[in-house]
């Protein structure tokens, strides 16, 4: 039996990682799927098509390959799909009344499960694993958001815990004394990084931008909230 080989292909090297970029077709078939019924379902079509412009990028690019030898790779790319693509996503559909603490304890939940050591080796022995990950972190990071923009007023706290788990996250990888995942171990030497400090690379990214980004989220719930309150403010 030949050898498994990951969604993106085998972990690469420097010099070839530009040519990496990954056109399998049932990769774009889903892709144009997903784009015909997002622009199906959307209220704003140019939101939507940016949202998914940036989301397919992250699959085809050769950021993907990147992400099979890189820990603080894959990590850049869960970032920019659950933090920067899902919101755009959400953004882009009518506004869904879903409860933001559920959503934000959903999101967590799937986030801290995918990053175990476990199973997040078995999303790189299996193309069903590789894509339940992918596929169930965005679209509970879509919910999130979407719960978010429909009630402002109620989701600082879920906004709250949200930045709360993925810095605790963060936090955690950056000081881990060891590597947690033994296959970006072996696989970072060739970009001259031990695995250790490819995770701490991976914690860096997390902390500065996962942070920037619910600092910025918290702030414009906290701006809208008081925006709409109803409550008489004194005079002066």
């Amino acid at each position: 039996m030949d050898p498994y080989i990951p969604f993106c292909g085998t972990p690469p090297v420097p010099a070839e990682l530009w040519s990496r970029w990954t056109l399998d077709p049932a990769l774009l078939l889903g892709l144009a799927v997903a784009l015909a019924v997002g622009m199906r379902v959307a209220h704003d079509r140019r939101l939507m098509a940016a949202g998914w412009a940036l989301a397919a990028l992250l699959f085809v690019s050769p950021l993907c390959a990147l992400s099979m030898a890189l820990f603080s790779a894959r990590v850049a790319q869960h970032i920019l799909l659950t933090l920067v693509a899902a919101p755009v996503i959400a953004a882009a559909l009518p506004r869904l009344r879903l409860p933001a603490l559920p959503m934000a304890g959903l999101f967590a939940v799937l986030f801290w499960g995918w990053h175990a050591p476990a199973p997040y080796a078995a999303t790189l022995q299996s193309d069903l694993t590789y894509w339940a990950m992918h596929l169930s972190l965005t679209g509970s990071a879509v919910a999130l958001f979407a719960a978010l923009r429909a009630a402002p007023e109620r989701g600082l706290a879920a906004a709250g815990l949200t930045a709360t788990q993925l810095t605790l996250y963060a936090v955690m990888v950056t000081l881990a004394p060891e590597p947690w995942h033994a296959w970006h171990e072996v696989h970072a030497i060739a970009f001259g990084l031990s695995g250790l400090a490819d995770q701490q690379l991976a914690g860096a990214l997390m902390w500065v931008a996962g942070g920037a980004v619910f600092m910025a989220l918290v702030g414009w719930l906290a701006w809208h909230f008081l925006r709409d309150d109803p409550r008489p403010r004194p005079a002066g």
